[in-house]
């Protein structure tokens, strides 16, 4: 009797806590069992979506109002639009919509059948303006997604209203030159995996060490070199005169530049070629700056925007 009465007392025990285990289990939203507050992608959280464009499926994230003339975001190479995550997530905040892009053979987008140019790369993003149906947008890119939306905003300027640029890398012929004959000639272990792991560490680049925010930012750029295959983007910016494209641009312009960033150098030379462009040195720290600083970097573009944009 006393052995039924405690088997009836642990099922209703049970019971009681199958019902409770979802409201009980997770300390908040999402919590699972991590110890810490790494969120991976899920930082791209909603507006994903895909277009079948000349290059294969595209992948995109639009978020923000829909009233209002949006700005497109291209990342860096080797990169992904998670580059851009912690911006985007801010300017919408702010009320501002943007689209971000993970360009051909990069993140989810599907690799192209054959070495893209950047001109192709930027003439691609058409299909995504026609599918979502927009006539005009702001063109904005880190490196090599500069060097895309100075080529989109030259070979599709009635799509144009503004641009934004960080970190111009306009190369001379010269510069051009010499990255073409290293090409294929990195050192190291490159992408291989390594039984000591050296392979990730060795792409995990420099920059200010005591900055959460840059750390978080090396340890995105070592991950998506190796979500990325081939490394087109770069091929394809080794190739690319950027000077010619850049002189067609006639809408409002905001040159951003880090002073740690060797591309700072060249950034200087834009300024003087391009008086007319607004020129602002975003940080002393080095090309993945912004990344961690994200609220500034919306904050400085949205009050130009707001300055520069009807609609």
């Amino acid at each position: 009797m006393a052995m039924h009465k405690l088997l009836r007392r642990f099922s209703l025990l049970a019971v009681t806590a199958m019902l409770a285990g979802p409201v009980a289990a997770a300390d908040g939203p999402g919590r699972g069992t991590s110890i810490d507050d790494w969120k991976g992608l899920t930082i791209l959280k909603g507006g994903k979506g895909y277009v079948d464009a000349p290059m294969g499926q595209l992948h995109y994230r639009d978020i923000g109002p829909r009233n209002q003339i949006p700005m497109v975001l291209l990342h860096q190479s080797p990169m992904m639009m998670v580059q851009w995550a912690d911006v985007q997530n801010e300017l919408a905040t702010m009320g501002i919509r943007t689209i971000t892009v993970d360009t051909p053979g990069n993140g989810l987008s599907d690799i192209p059948d054959k070495q893209p140019t950047i001109e192709g790369i930027a003439d691609n993003l058409v299909a995504l303006l026609d599918h979502l149906k927009l006539k005009k947008v702001i063109m904005a890119g880190h490196h090599t997604g500069a060097q895309i939306a100075t080529a989109f905003t030259a070979r599709h300027p009635e799509r144009v209203v503004a641009v934004v640029l960080h970190g111009a890398a306009m190369f001379s012929d010269e510069e051009l030159a010499k990255r073409q004959a290293n090409i294929g000639k990195g050192t190291g272990t490159g992408r291989l995996p390594m039984a000591d792991g050296s392979n990730f560490t060795r792409r995990f680049s420099a920059g200010n060490m005591d900055d959460q925010g840059v750390i978080t930012a090396n340890a995105w750029l070592t991950i998506t070199s190796y979500m990325t295959g081939p490394d087109l983007g770069h091929y394809a910016a080794y190739y690319y005169h950027m000077k010619p494209d850049l002189m067609k641009i006639k809408v409002p312009t905001l040159l951003l530049s880090d002073t740690g960033d060797a591309v700072n150098v060249i950034d200087k030379e834009v300024a003087k070629l391009r008086p007319d462009f607004k020129y602002v040195e975003f940080s002393n720290g080095n090309f993945m700056q912004f990344m961690a600083e994200p609220k500034k970097w919306a904050k400085i573009v949205a009050e130009w925007r707001a300055q520069n944009v009807k609609g």
